[in-house]
């Protein structure tokens, strides 16, 4: 039985104006002095009231919130007491963290929270939550990007329009979208310059017909608006269709807004190796989605994503350029291995933010299996960047991953649409996520963000509550 350091409970990050719907009122970090088990977590969970986030913690995990997400870690700690600050952080209630940890925060943050708008928009995959989810995560990484002057000064808030109105949700998410590219194009990258590796088509127009009968469809929707298409995931590495369940893929678009207004609800699959559109493919037995991330016409932004990325070298390495050309920068391993665990300390928070609306109301997942896979699967992602760090970076595929897991205990949970299955999953992917990140913690590195310092900082000395900015779990 793990025992409770410290806890606090205050109001929750709103944004003025933006409608959000059952919200939690109140937010309650929670931190341990252990790995708390499944039946922990649940007898904490229970004990927190309808209107309250509870976050539990173990101190391994927001040490590592230190270096890593600081407005996380000034959230959990905030008030507490100076002693208990000095004891396990080895810091003082005063003290603000350096540029360089906001700034991989911010790319860390930008670059992953973006990246789902268009298969929102694409797929249909939106409520009002979600919509006003990302209205909100856009508010709040202004208000932290403004710590150092990260970002240009704008108008606050951020509301787009009448959010509660179903169909402006899509013009909306557009608009988000350029948001974040605009995020993504103005905070500073790091000093430093790396070599660019130009990567033309690499498969054939036979091969295109045979195995990825989408080009044609895309390059038919958006016609000389199209500028190339890069293939991720499972479906670049094998042929066997039965090693993989979609397509994942980076559209380059000369117009973002034009191709969302085009693309808009098409919804498209593969089916028997031919595309199909709308919602009624996606329950077809053997159906594989088309995944359609989209970027503007710009060199820069392309250099600037893979970079922010967890893993550009698998992008270099693992990946299949079907139409056009992407110039690929070769990022440096030091800088590879501190941005993989960066965004598997975001996927933490994931899951944690997951915990209490799924365990109160797990029916909220059922039919939902990519849900329940996207909160799960984060455990093969933290292994990889712990596995990365501790001992090499390398490309692992997810049948390697599993292995692992099995091997200490953790086998990754599959989708069952049963209620207090879903339960017991989430509980277990929480405890076996702070188990991996506590192997993380005892291995004894210390972060290296050489890569991203600069001189040029500005002084952060007039922020005053900057720890207030960090709750997203709405």
């Amino acid at each position: 039985m793990v025992n409770i350091i410290f806890e606090d409970k205050g109001l929750n990050y709103q944004v003025p104006g933006l409608p959000y719907e059952d919200t939690f009122k109140y937010v309650r970090p929670v931190l341990l002095n252990g790995i708390p088990t499944p039946d922990d977590l649940a007898a904490l969970l229970a004990s927190s009231d309808a209107d309250t986030l509870t976050n539990p913690w173990s101190v391994g995990v927001v040490q590592g919130f230190k270096d890593y997400i600081p407005t996380t870690f000034r959230r959990i700690t905030k008030n507490m007491p100076e002693d208990l600050m000095q004891e396990y952080f080895n810091i003082g209630q005063e003290a603000i963290p350096e540029g360089e940890k906001i700034l991989l925060q911010l790319q860390t943050e930008i670059e992953a929270k973006g990246a789902t708008i268009d298969a929102a928009i694409v797929h249909g995959r939106r409520e009002l939550g979600t919509v006003v989810n990302k209205a909100h995560i856009l508010n709040r990484l202004y208000m932290i990007g403004r710590i150092y002057g990260h970002l240009e000064e704008r108008k606050y808030p951020f509301l787009f329009g009448d959010l509660e109105s179903e169909e402006n949700w899509d013009t909306a998410l557009s608009q988000m979208k350029m948001q974040f590219i605009e995020y993504l194009n103005e905070i500073p990258i790091g000093p430093r310059a790396y070599p660019i590796r130009r990567r033309n088509a690499e498969v054939t127009e036979k091969e295109i017909t045979e195995r990825f009968p989408y080009v044609n469809w895309i390059r038919e929707k958006l016609g000389n608006d199209l500028l190339g298409i890069l293939l991720y995931g499972s479906a670049s590495r094998t042929a066997d269709p039965s090693q993989f369940s979609d397509y994942d893929n980076w559209v380059v678009v000369k117009n973002v807004p034009r191709a969302h207004r085009i693309l808009k609800g098409t919804m498209p699959s593969v089916y028997l190796d031919k595309i199909v559109e709308g919602d009624k493919s996606h329950n077809l037995p053997n159906t594989k989605h088309v995944g359609i991330h989209l970027f503007p016409e710009s060199s820069e932004y392309l250099e600037r994503h893979i970079r922010f990325l967890h893993d550009s070298t698998e992008f270099l390495k693992h990946t299949l350029v079907l139409d056009g050309r992407f110039d690929f920068p070769v990022i440096a391993e030091d800088e590879v291995v501190e941005r993989g665990i960066s965004h598997a300390y975001v996927k933490l928070k994931t899951i944690s933010g997951s915990l209490n609306w799924a365990y109160s109301t797990p029916e909220k997942i059922i039919g939902k299996p990519n849900l329940f896979e996207f909160i799960v699967k984060n455990i093969r992602f933290f292994l990889q960047h712990s596995l990365n760090a501790m001992h090499e970076p390398k490309f692992r595929d997810k049948e390697e991953l599993d292995a692992l897991l099995a091997e200490r205990g953790m086998p990754l949970p599959g989708y069952k649409p049963d209620p207090k299955y879903i339960q017991e999953s989430l509980l277990f992917s929480m405890t076996s996520v702070l188990r991996l990140q506590q192997d993380l913690i005892e291995f004894g590195r210390s972060p290296n963000l050489e890569f991203l310092l600069d001189n040029n900082q500005r002084d952060p000395s007039h922020v005053n509550d900057w720890g207030s900015l960090d709750d997203e779990a709405i």
